[in-house]
């Protein structure tokens, strides 16, 4: 397979490269530039980088601050409007030559990414164009095949997260990462919501005398009659803990437990004072009932008092079989006369029946209407009675005969709650003041419903009672919101004297054990869904740690062939050292720690080695070392055509140079990929290019000019003499003495 290589590489503008642009020809696969410091080494492996990626990692990696790097791109000398660009000739896998462009359009801000263009032979390209070229960018932050000394410690300071997810992105098993991280999430789906009666049954199990009913059903869920069963069974030993009998049937047990409990707390505190039945919605009556006494007081007005009486007392007689089927003279069934009643005088009653009809619709119309207020008035009367705690409806001598007195409950409840306790009483006085409220105008409206249906033929004031039934729903809505705050209120003092009376009288689960009894239905469900969600979850976490098995197998294998290449190249570095590189590894129960473990031994086949990590035991030459080694690895498999390499042993021992100039370059060489090394030691250079002179590798030197006519620092390239104006690139047959 064709690897891609660089052909040519013009820069212009761009960090320490002027307004002329410089180009490198590289006609072999080894190149090798020297220049000593600040002459533009690290500028021109950027350039390479800033070309592939439209960035320099440097950013990342060493500034502290996003302003540190603020228009650091472009040539702090360029002239406004020259155009600031890397271009490479590049020989793609397909055989052929393509031109890849890179123009900077903003440099970096104080607050805000560099933003350019790249172009593939002329058109808008991508990293799927480049890709296509061969160019395969790795993962960040170190994409391009460029090593600078800035980037050679990278995987030993970064952070573990980071250093685990740059890893497994580079072996591409971040997608193992992901579908675990999916089928995770699942967690959050079957979480079961918390259900009150679950939380009472536990409450319930908890009771000494019930426990060994009910606890085994804290985990299993059982039968209907298995339930039954044992709820039976529970207020058995309930019964017979306070030294009786328990009756046979199922009820009557509940029956005494309910009772004995209401003994036990009473002498404590009878709680039960508090309990109320809820608030029903109430509206007043609908407008076609009012209506419809306002249309009977209309057609009252119609028919004097005694056409009125009249007409009944005829409607009466056609009632009558003899009046209503008569052919003949009859008696009269109203006077009692003699054959007075003709055919003909039938007829004249009917008629004046007829003519009262639309009356006696509006009579039974308004008496169905006072029937329905007066039905709805004394439903609102019970409802308001029965929403009122039980004390407020007991008289004061039975309060004060069952204990229910304030004075007890502050003794209760302790100084802790004097502050709950006066909020309780200001909510309760504001109840009844709400209650008198409402209750005055019940009466008032009441009294005007009862008056019109006792007297039909006389009242007539109907807009009062509308006013009336006005006044009960203001009054109403007041007492609701009255009667929610003091709910508030009374929930405080009644959990906390319902704690103090469970503790006392020894029936803590009592009540909840009854309740539960009552709707074992629901219960058994709630048990249903809660075993449902626990094999789900359970289900789910063995799901998960087969994925880690499988995870672990795949990234152990995937790091034993990053090892192995790791390996080959820390050994053509430094062989036979005692302490060596072992391999990358995943820390066993860490899915978020990759460890780099080093090897010490003091045998020279370099057996029974003892493991430690790197950072501790490497020198900071062998960590450089280890970087290039992993750097390289890297490279090859992703076959990366060319690696751009800044100094890259500058920071080593000699031995780890010279076999790094004999043996890697070579070992590269022959891989097929293409090598340009820069470095500021003219020894290194000079040994390169003695060493793969038969090779043809091209060497370059590096020089700082000055423009006379702006007084500003340029870096230019030229394969002429050192001897112009201004001094640039000089390419080199063969290493100068």
């Amino acid at each position: 397979m064709t690897l891609c290589k660089i052909n040519k590489l013009e820069i212009q503008g761009f960090r320490a490269f002027g307004r002329n642009a410089q180009t490198l020809e590289f006609p072999s696969l080894l190149a090798a530039i020297w220049g000593p410091n600040s002459q533009g080494k690290t500028s021109l492996a950027e350039a390479v980088e800033f070309l592939l990626t439209g960035e320099i990692v440097r950013r990342a990696l060493m500034a502290s601050g996003q302003d540190e790097f603020a228009d650091s791109l472009r040539n702090a000398h360029l002239p406004l409007g020259m155009d600031v660009f890397v271009e490479a000739t590049m020989l793609g896998i397909d055989g052929k030559e393509h031109v890849v462009r890179r123009i900077l359009e903003a440099d970096y801000g104080k607050k805000q990414d560099c933003t350019t263009a790249v172009t593939i032979d002329g058109k808008a390209g991508d990293e799927a164009g480049l890709a296509a070229l061969g160019i395969r960018l790795s993962q960040p932050p170190l994409r391009a095949p460029v090593l600078a000394q800035h980037t050679l410690g990278y995987v030993f300071s970064a952070k573990p997260q980071d250093r685990a997810s740059y890893f497994k992105a580079l072996l591409e098993v971040t997608d193992l990462d992901e579908f675990r991280g999916q089928v995770a999430a699942l967690e959050k789906e079957i979480v079961l919501a918390e259900n009150p009666l679950l939380g009472k049954f536990t409450l319930a199990a908890s009771v000494p005398a019930a426990a060994q009913r009910l606890k085994p059903f804290l985990l299993q869920v059982p039968g209907e009659a298995e339930l039954t069963a044992a709820f039976s069974a529970a207020f058995e030993g309930l019964i017979e803990a306070e030294g009786e009998a328990a009756p046979a049937g199922d009820e009557e047990r509940k029956a005494r437990v309910v009772a004995l409990l209401a003994e036990k707390q009473a002498t404590t505190f009878p709680v039960k004072g508090f309990d109320r039945k809820p608030l029903p919605a109430w509206a007043t009556p609908a407008p076609e009932k009012t209506q419809s006494l306002h249309d009977f007081v209309e057609e009252r007005g119609k028919v004097d008092t005694e056409a009125r009486r009249l007409a009944n007392l005829f409607r009466e007689a056609l009632a009558l079989p003899s009046v209503h089927e008569a052919e003949h003279p009859i008696d009269c069934p109203l006077c009692a006369a003699d054959h007075s009643l003709t055919p003909e005088r039938v007829a004249l009653l009917r008629e004046r029946v007829a003519d009262t009809e639309a009356y006696q619709k509006a009579l039974k119309n308004g008496r169905d209407a006072l029937g329905t207020m007066m039905t709805g008035l004394s439903s609102l009367a019970t409802a308001l009675a029965d929403a009122l705690p039980a004390f407020i409806t007991n008289s004061s001598k039975s309060r004060r005969s069952r204990g229910f007195r304030v004075g007890r409950i502050r003794e209760l409840l302790g100084a802790d709650r004097d502050a709950d306790v006066a909020a309780w009483l200001s909510s309760l006085r504001a109840l009844a003041r709400a209650r008198s409220r409402v209750l005055a105008a019940l009466r008032g409206t009441s009294g005007l419903v009862k008056s019109f249906a006792a007297d039909m033929d006389g009242f007539d004031d109907c807009p009062s009672i509308e006013k009336g039934f006005e006044a009960i729903a203001e009054a109403h809505a007041d007492f609701s919101v009255a009667l929610a705050a003091y709910g508030i209120a009374e929930e405080k003092i009644r959990s906390a004297l319902q704690a103090v009376v469970d503790a006392q009288s020894e029936t803590a689960g009592w009540p909840e054990l009854i309740e539960l009894s009552d709707d074992q239905a629901a219960l058994r469900s709630a048990m249903i869904e809660r075993t449902a969600y626990a094999e789900a979850a359970k289900e789910l976490a063995q799901a998960l740690r087969q994925i880690d098995k499988g995870n672990e197998a795949v990234l152990n294998e995937k790091f034993g062939d990053l090892s192995d290449g790791v390996q080959k190249w820390w050994d053509i570095l430094g062989p036979e050292e005692p302490s060596f590189f072992d391999g990358v590894k995943q820390r066993p129960g860490a899915r978020r720690t990759i460890d780099l473990k080093a090897g010490l031994s003091v045998a020279p086949d370099r057996s029974n080695p003892k493991l430690r990590d790197v950072v501790a035991v490497f020198s900071m030459s062998q960590l450089h070392c280890l970087g290039l080694s992993l750097f390289l690895a890297r490279a090859v498999n992703e076959q990366a055509g060319f690696v751009v390499l800044d100094d890259p042993i500058l920071s080593s021992d000699e031995d780890y140079r010279a076999f790094f100039n004999a043996m890697v370059i070579e070992e590269l060489a022959n891989l097929g990929m293409q090598v340009i090394v820069l470095t500021q030691d003219q020894k290194t250079w000079k040994d390169l290019g003695e060493r793969y002179l038969h090779q043809g590798i091209s060497l370059f030197q590096l020089q700082r000019g000055t423009d006379a006519r702006r007084d500003s620092r340029l870096l230019q390239t030229s394969s002429r003499s050192v001897r112009e104006p201004h001094c640039g690139i000089r390419s080199s047959g063969t290493p100068p003495s």
